[in-house]
């Protein structure tokens, strides 16, 4: 196996961003039913051992373990894809000033996060899953950005704990100029420089935002080597994914699944691992076959998913809990199609009304 990825086109990256958004949406509606819990956040060598048990269970028991302790790694698919686009933009066409860069990105996510509210209204208030004092609290933090400051205000609203992930991925923008000027200018060296600072900030800053209830996995230093991975596979044309990389790449993956000194490095090895498992669905094709017309499909609407899932979660507690581990998957399989259909017509509307106006803006603030 000898993977070039230098070239992938928008068509691959969105069946990338499809198989992403399956496992998220099947992890935030399967990870509570079960003990196993994820090393996501924080690290506990109990985990593994807990999918390890449930191999004994049945076959449905471990397709829902697996995706429990590690489903939510389709994040770190967008982290790369993330990376891989911004490089190509600027390799492309490098924007005549930060703001120009900066601001059509903020306006997009920020559209995304104002459909989540609006969601988490329509589906939350009737059912009594929140009242009008915590959804006013929930618009104030989104808006601002702040969740993710605290462990305990990460997840204080369960149905939208994800959407951490915008003000995560805004960060990331702010500083992706700065680590794409030391990359074109130092090349192969600005690579181990960035990646080398990047492990020592995680490594040393760790315990300290542990003193003080941060989520480093939360924010952009935790997951910084996921990032500039995907951001090199666009610069250097010669990286290749093949066995002198899997195989190291591998073994530090489970390392990092029984010892909490490799933990830092699950998330970059993660990434490398799900682009290899996945290659048979995203290389380059001839045929475009029913499977990656699907995969491509679900891409297209992956961010309305994404915003859409929590919210819907709780209609499908009373299916879920406390029952056989089949069902437990049939009825998460149920709530992703639901989710596909209504981020589908949310991306019709989206499509019809806002798409216009927010392509004005964002034409305003780039002029």
């Amino acid at each position: 196996m000898n993977i070039s990825l230098y070239s992938l086109s928008k068509q691959q990256t969105t069946i990338l961003k499809g198989l992403a958004i399956i496992m998220i949406v099947l992890h935030n509606i399967i990870h509570k039913t079960n003990h196993i819990s994820e090393n996501e956040f924080d690290f506990d060598p109990e985990r593994i051992l807990r999918l390890f048990v449930s191999f004994k269970h049945s076959l449905w028991f471990l397709i829902n373990g697996t995706l429990t302790l590690w489903g939510f790694f389709g994040i770190q698919l967008f982290i790369f894809i993330s990376g891989f686009g911004l490089v190509k933009q600027f390799m492309n066409k490098k924007p005549t000033s930060y703001w120009k860069y900066l601001l059509p990105k903020v306006i997009k996510i920020y559209s995304l996060i104002l459909i989540g509210l609006v969601f988490y209204a329509l589906l939350l208030f009737p059912i009594g899953e929140t009242t009008l004092l915590n959804y006013i609290h929930t618009i104030k933090s989104y808006l601002l950005l702040s969740k993710n400051f605290s462990t305990h205000t990460l997840f204080i609203t369960p149905h939208a704990g994800p959407w951490w992930y915008f003000s995560f991925i805004i960060q990331l923008y702010i500083i992706f100029p700065v680590l794409y000027y030391f990359l074109n200018k130092y090349k192969e060296k600005g690579f181990m420089g960035m990646l080398i600072i990047s492990y020592i900030l995680i490594y040393t800053l760790t315990p300290i935002a542990k003193q003080h209830d941060f989520p480093i996995y939360a924010n952009f230093i935790g997951h910084l080597p996921d990032f500039i991975i995907g951001m090199v596979i666009a610069f250097f044309k010669e990286f290749r994914i093949n066995y002198k990389v899997i195989i190291p790449t591998l073994i530090i993956f489970i390392l990092s699944n029984f010892y909490e000194f490799a933990f830092p490095l699950s998330f970059a090895s993660a990434t490398i691992l799900l682009l290899v498992i996945f290659y048979p669905f995203y290389k380059e094709t001839k045929t475009i076959t029913a499977p990656h017309k699907a995969l491509l499909f679900i891409g297209q609407i992956s961010m309305f998913m994404f915003v859409i899932n929590g919210p819907l979660r709780p209609y499908f507690d009373d299916y879920i809990y406390g029952v056989s581990q089949f069902r437990i998957l049939l009825v998460a399989l149920i709530h992703l199609g639901l989710t596909i259909l209504l981020s589908y017509i949310t991306s019709i509307i989206y499509e019809k009304f806002l798409t216009k106006p927010l392509n004005k803006l964002i034409k305003f603030v780039s002029s």
